[in-house]
């Protein structure tokens, strides 16, 4: 008798349910469809242009079965000991010779290690279990605590809701059900919408356009001067600009800024040529003094040779008695003021060598000098060009941003999902299976 009404109770229960279930399903899709009555049609334009791909496939509960963050309404019963306590709680809501255990019946939610836990009974994993399996696993443990038989029965299950942010008509969350896809989301969130520009928007955008101009200018007045320092590091006709670097900015103004650019560092340069020029000068001057000197040095030489066949003659003259000792005394004299001069202009010599050399490493030190400048400054013009184009490209990418807030046709979705392995973020199209607790970010 007790078994027949608890087949009758279980089949009455399930029709309640599938009829519960119907009529949510029901409403939702009234709900749907009257919001998709206000949603553009789709012939005259695209609702949405996904460029991400579809995602890989990842292994999916069954539709039925149970995941996390489901709400489980559970009642629990318990037979009658006597034929009197039987009557005394007969109750139309549940089988005869039963009676519910309130502090059990209740409902609970399957928390994030995929369990619930219940009050005298511990936790059981219910994650991926179907309604069916959960009953029996609960009917088990409870007959054994009461030490009787049982009754389980899980009267309702609400899964989490989705959630929907971005560019729709009403961001926020929609009641789960099996089978919804993105597109059944956006249908219940309004739509795509088109985000209209506001007065403060248009002077924003006008305000970046503005900027963009300046920044572009400054970027093909920074790649002039880079190509002429560049030309004239390496020895060459100033380039042209309709090079990568300025591939997008040059115009009919480049020659202008070209020449600009050029007179400019015409007038860098024109004072280093002339310190250049000068240091040349010095060096050649000190290579005349040092030929002039070591020529005089030549000339002292031969004086002392000529000098030296005199005194030579005159030593032998005064031998013979023929001169007096005063004209070997002056050709001594002569001889010796010679060699004096001759010394001194050896002196002078090294002197004018060590001037040489000076002059020279001068010239070298300017040159050096002059190469290092140059390189440094190509250096430093190469990075002012690399940073003006990335400050011109993110300009750029604000403007293109700004641009095309009234954009709807060019949407991507994504999904962010919580799991046993934490939070992942997928990319997602309009028939994406959602699951409970799904957000999707319109982008």
């Amino acid at each position: 008798m007790s078994s027949s009404l608890l087949q009758q109770y279980k089949c009455r229960n399930k029709a309640s349910r599938y009829r519960s279930l119907l009529c949510v399903t029901l409403v939702s899709l009234i709900h749907a469809s009257a919001i998709a009555e206000d949603l553009p049609d789709r012939t005259s334009r695209d609702l949405v242009n996904t460029s991400a791909g579809k995602p890989s496939a990842a292994p999916q509960l069954p539709q039925d079965s149970l995941r996390q963050g489901d709400k489980l309404s559970l009642a629990f019963y318990e037979s009658l000991g006597s034929e009197e306590d039987r009557w005394k709680t007969l109750q139309e809501s549940a089988p005869r010779g039963f009676y519910q255990r309130p502090e059990l019946t209740g409902e609970y939610i399957v928390e994030a290690d995929g369990s619930i836990s219940l009050p005298l009974l511990g936790r059981f994993p219910v994650r991926g279990l179907l309604p069916a399996a959960v009953e029996a696993s609960l009917l088990h443990s409870y007959e054994t605590l009461v030490g009787r038989k049982g009754f389980v029965n899980i009267v309702k299950i609400e899964h989490q809701p989705v959630y929907i942010t971005g560019p729709v008509r009403n961001p926020g969350s929609f009641k789960y059900v099996d089978g919804m896809t993105v597109m059944h989301a956006v249908v219940l969130a309004g739509g795509i919408t088109a985000k209209s520009v506001e007065p403060w928007q248009r002077v924003e955008i006008a305000r970046q356009i503005e900027k963009l101009k300046s920044g572009l200018a400054d970027l093909k007045r920074i790649a002039s001067r880079t190509e002429v320092i560049k030309a004239e590091r390496d020895s060459v006709q100033t380039a042209s600009l309709g090079q990568v670097a300025l591939a997008a900015a040059a115009d009919a103004d480049t020659q202008r800024l070209m020449d600009e650019e050029a007179w400019q560092r015409q007038l860098v340069t024109t004072s280093k040529d002339a310190q250049h020029d000068a240091y040349q000068k010095s060096v050649a001057n000190a290579q005349a003094d040092l030929d002039l000197r070591q020529a005089r040095v030549g000339n002292y030489d031969a004086t002392i040779r000529v000098r030296q066949d005199r005194l030579a003659s005159i030593q032998n003259l005064a031998n013979n008695k023929l001169v007096t000792s005063i004209e070997l005394t002056r050709a001594q004299s002569e001889l010796t003021e010679s060699e004096d001069r001759k010394q001194q202009a050896v002196i002078d010599v090294e002197n004018a060598k060590q001037r040489l050399a000076v002059a020279k490493q001068d010239l070298e030190r300017d040159g050096i000098e002059r190469k290092i400048e140059i390189e440094k400054s190509a250096a430093d013009a190469e990075r002012g060009l690399s940073s003006a184009l990335k400050t011109t490209e993110s300009d750029l990418e604000i403007f293109q941003s700004m641009a095309s807030v009234n954009d709807a046709t060019n949407v991507e979705f994504e999904i962010v999902r919580s799991g046993p392995n934490g939070v992942t973020v997928q990319p997602a199209t309009e028939e994406t299976v959602l699951q409970p607790g799904d957000l999707i970010k319109i982008r």
